[in-house]
């Protein structure tokens, strides 16, 4: 207990007072807490301790995220805005997990700690409730989480979550993005090619090198009577040439049943041995460049017919032999 003249304080009560233990120097001082006692808890035995400058936890024990995440928006005072993926992970995802400085969005001078990054902008977006923090929207909080990582890999692991997962329209991040890294910038193309995943991008890389025209990324197969086959990753569609990052599946058996040269990389032949899987990738479409195209439709609505193609990238078309249902595994 602590008498003053104003009230007696049942000290160790008051963690009881705050959300999550969390609170300001000055609102301790402002219910009659002694200045002095503020010194004796924070001692390094002592009950309480400083998280941030001017902000206490009443609690001994290791900050939980929560409670840094509740002590960086006290910090940065009124209208602070959370951002980065402590934000990501309130709105619902869950890519990568939430470590090292949080992120703040300001609108006024805020120093900078070891605990929490700080961005100044002239105007704050309007703020997001999510569990009872205020956060950034969705597409501003991926902006700032992509300009505070250095592996390109976890950019592209924010980046394609909220725009695959998340919904978030890519001209709605291209303004900020593209003032960003090059790291960032890259993913940006990336993204604005059409590849929406971590495997697609590293497989993207593999074919810089070669002299295949560009696929298109996440395109749905059908047979010519509009029955689903299944999605390919990558697909050249001259060549019925679907690219697969992942096991064989019996979708992966459809197409090739229905004509198409299917070709499964599983994502750590795609990182381990890139060379490798370039080298596959040509086989592949040599194989398919020596057969007829199978008559299927590719995309959402376009028709496509069985034509003579290929014969650039796999030499010349046999128009006497029929179609081949091969699924090439590597």
């Amino acid at each position: 207990m602590r008498t003053t003249n104003r009230t007696t304080i049942d000290v160790d009560a008051l963690g009881g007072l705050f959300p999550g233990r969390v609170a300001t120097a000055s609102e301790l001082l402002g219910l009659g807490l002694p200045t002095g006692e503020l010194g004796v808890r924070c001692r390094p035995r002592g009950p309480w301790q400083h998280l941030l400058p001017g902000i206490l936890l009443l609690a001994r024990t290791p900050p939980t995220r929560a409670q840094l995440v509740r002590a960086a928006l006290r910090y940065g005072g009124p209208r602070t805005l959370l951002t980065g993926v402590d934000a990501l992970q309130l709105h619902g995802m869950r890519a990568l997990p939430a470590t090292g400085p949080v992120q703040i969005l300001v609108d006024r001078p805020v120093e900078p700690t070891d605990k929490v990054r700080v961005t100044r902008v002239r105007r704050l977006p309007e703020p997001v409730l999510r569990k009872g923090f205020l956060t950034a929207p969705l597409g501003r909080a991926a902006v700032d989480a992509a300009g505070a990582l250095c592996v390109r890999d976890d950019i592209r692991i924010v980046l394609t979550e909220v725009v695959r997962h998340g919904g978030v329209p890519l001209a709605d991040l291209r303004p900020w993005l593209s003032r960003g890294s090059d790291q960032v910038r890259q993913v940006l193309a990336e993204l604005a090619d059409g590849v929406r995943s971590v495997p697609q991008a590293w497989a993207r890389a593999v074919l810089d090198d070669l002299a295949l025209p560009s696929p298109r990324w996440n395109v749905p197969v059908r047979t010519a009577e509009g029955r689903p086959l299944g999605i390919a990753d990558a697909w050249w569609d001259d060549l019925a040439l679907a690219w697969q990052f992942s096991t064989p599946t019996s979708r992966g058996d459809l197409l090739a049943a229905a004509g198409v040269i299917v070709l499964h990389t599983p994502p750590a032949r795609l990182r381990q041995v890139p060379a490798a899987v370039a080298q596959d990738v040509l086989r592949a479409a040599t194989r398919a460049g020596q057969r007829p195209r199978p008559t299927i439709k590719a995309g959402k609505d376009r028709a496509i017919v069985g034509a003579d193609v290929g014969a650039d990238v796999g030499g010349d078309v046999d128009a006497g032999r029929g179609k081949e249902s091969s699924t090439i595994h590597q």
